[in-house]
């Protein structure tokens, strides 16, 4: 995968402190630019009005929520990638995001 591919990124998580870090490390990246929701009710309004390329599920994001964020989803944009993000540093970050993407091209 190419180092400059360009995404549209939403974090969904309920633990605000986490997600300001996620919103950092995501927009840290030449290329990616990326958006968190801290509430279930937020995401789903995002997904609404919003195309993203991909949907990390963080802290916080129940069994229950995320078969509700995947069926939003296969509704509004079934092209739009769900990765379950486990934490850690900027580096598992980059490699969750860039192992689901890295067939893509350059957009």
């Amino acid at each position: 995968m190419t180092s400059n591919i360009s995404l549209r990124l939403l974090a969904i998580g309920y633990h605000p402190e986490i997600m300001q870090v996620l919103h950092r490390l995501m927009n840290s990246h030449s290329g990616w630019k990326g958006d968190i929701a801290t509430s279930l009710e937020e995401a789903t309004s995002l997904i609404t009005n919003n195309t993203y390329d991909g949907i990390l599920l963080a802290v916080g994001v129940t069994p229950e929520d995320e078969t509700f964020i995947r069926t939003q989803v296969e509704i509004t944009a079934p092209d739009t990638k769900i990765i379950r993000h486990y934490g850690g540093g900027s580096g598992l970050l980059e490699n969750e995001i860039r192992t689901t993407f890295e067939n893509l091209t350059t957009k």
